[in-house]
Protein backbone atom coordinates (compact mmCIF):
# COMPACT_ATOMS: atom_id res chain seq x y z
CA UNK A 1 0.00 0.00 0.00
CA UNK A 2 1.16 3.40 -1.07
CA UNK A 3 2.24 6.16 1.69
CA UNK A 4 2.25 8.65 -1.06
CA UNK A 5 -0.72 10.49 -2.25
CA UNK A 6 -1.70 12.57 -5.63
CA UNK A 7 -1.37 15.77 -3.85
CA UNK A 8 2.29 14.96 -2.56
CA UNK A 9 3.19 14.30 -6.02
CA UNK A 10 1.63 17.09 -7.79
CA UNK A 11 3.11 19.48 -5.14
CA UNK A 12 6.61 18.31 -6.43
CA UNK A 13 6.38 18.26 -9.58
CA UNK A 14 4.05 20.98 -11.21
CA UNK A 15 4.56 19.77 -14.90
CA UNK A 16 2.22 16.66 -14.08
CA UNK A 17 -0.79 19.23 -12.80
CA UNK A 18 -2.62 18.68 -15.71
CA UNK A 19 -2.76 14.90 -15.39
CA UNK A 20 -5.73 13.17 -14.42
CA UNK A 21 -5.70 11.32 -10.74
CA UNK A 22 -5.69 8.42 -12.07
CA UNK A 23 -2.78 8.78 -14.22
CA UNK A 24 -0.96 10.10 -11.19
CA UNK A 25 -2.14 7.35 -8.74
CA UNK A 26 -0.96 4.47 -11.52
CA UNK A 27 2.73 6.35 -11.29
CA UNK A 28 2.38 5.98 -7.44
CA UNK A 29 1.54 2.17 -7.66
CA UNK A 30 4.25 1.59 -10.23
CA UNK A 31 6.59 3.49 -7.76
CA UNK A 32 5.89 0.89 -4.92
CA UNK A 33 6.82 -2.21 -7.01
CA UNK A 34 9.58 -0.57 -8.40
CA UNK A 35 10.70 0.49 -5.02
CA UNK A 36 10.34 -3.41 -3.49
CA UNK A 37 13.80 -4.31 -4.71
CA UNK A 38 16.02 -1.60 -3.00
CA UNK A 39 16.81 -1.60 0.61
CA UNK A 40 16.03 1.60 2.52
CA UNK A 41 15.25 2.82 6.27
CA UNK A 42 11.07 3.01 6.50
CA UNK A 43 11.34 6.36 7.52
CA UNK A 44 11.92 7.75 3.70
CA UNK A 45 9.36 4.93 2.28
CA UNK A 46 6.76 8.19 1.59
CA UNK A 47 9.35 10.61 0.09
CA UNK A 48 10.83 7.36 -2.11
CA UNK A 49 7.68 6.56 -3.27
CA UNK A 50 6.45 10.21 -4.42
CA UNK A 51 10.05 11.01 -5.70
CA UNK A 52 9.93 7.89 -7.91
CA UNK A 53 6.29 8.53 -8.82
CA UNK A 54 7.38 12.30 -9.75
CA UNK A 55 10.41 10.76 -11.78
CA UNK A 56 7.61 8.13 -13.75
CA UNK A 57 5.76 10.91 -14.61
CA UNK A 58 8.10 13.21 -15.67
CA UNK A 59 9.63 10.71 -18.11
CA UNK A 60 6.12 10.90 -19.92
CA UNK A 61 5.61 14.51 -19.19
CA UNK A 62 8.80 16.30 -19.42
CA UNK A 63 9.61 19.58 -17.74
CA UNK A 64 10.59 22.22 -20.43
CA UNK A 65 13.87 23.38 -19.51
CA UNK A 66 12.86 26.65 -21.97
CA UNK A 67 10.23 28.86 -22.95
CA UNK A 68 10.23 31.69 -25.57
CA UNK A 69 7.64 33.95 -26.19
CA UNK A 70 7.08 35.27 -29.56
CA UNK A 71 7.60 32.33 -32.00
CA UNK A 72 6.46 29.56 -29.29
CA UNK A 73 9.31 27.13 -28.50
CA UNK A 74 9.91 24.57 -25.89
CA UNK A 75 12.89 22.97 -24.98
CA UNK A 76 12.98 19.72 -23.23
CA UNK A 77 16.11 17.93 -21.98
CA UNK A 78 18.30 16.11 -24.02
CA UNK A 79 18.25 12.70 -23.00
CA UNK A 80 21.02 11.27 -25.11
CA UNK A 81 23.56 9.49 -23.37
CA UNK A 82 21.25 9.06 -19.65
CA UNK A 83 19.36 6.36 -18.34
CA UNK A 84 17.60 5.05 -15.71
CA UNK A 85 16.65 7.06 -12.66
CA UNK A 86 19.56 10.30 -13.67
CA UNK A 87 17.09 11.35 -16.34
CA UNK A 88 14.83 13.76 -14.55
CA UNK A 89 15.60 15.80 -10.84
CA UNK A 90 13.03 13.55 -9.06
CA UNK A 91 15.27 9.84 -10.08
CA UNK A 92 18.19 11.69 -8.83
CA UNK A 93 16.92 12.85 -5.76
CA UNK A 94 15.70 8.60 -5.31
CA UNK A 95 19.35 7.92 -6.43
CA UNK A 96 20.82 10.35 -3.25
CA UNK A 97 18.65 8.76 -0.57
CA UNK A 98 19.25 5.20 -1.65
CA UNK A 99 22.83 5.91 -1.25
CA UNK A 100 22.30 7.25 1.39
CA UNK A 101 20.98 4.63 3.17
CA UNK A 102 23.70 1.96 1.41
CA UNK A 103 26.17 3.44 0.48
CA UNK A 104 27.09 4.73 -3.16
CA UNK A 105 28.27 1.16 -3.75
CA UNK A 106 24.91 -1.04 -3.09
CA UNK A 107 23.45 1.39 -5.68
CA UNK A 108 24.59 1.41 -9.08
CA UNK A 109 22.41 2.81 -12.09
CA UNK A 110 24.21 3.43 -15.49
Amino acid sequence: MALTTVAKVRGIASNLSSLEDSTIEMYIDDAVLELEDFRYDEKYQEKLERYMAAHLGTLDKPKPTDKMLGPMRNMYPNRTGQEGLKLTEYGKEVLRILRKCNGPAMVVFS
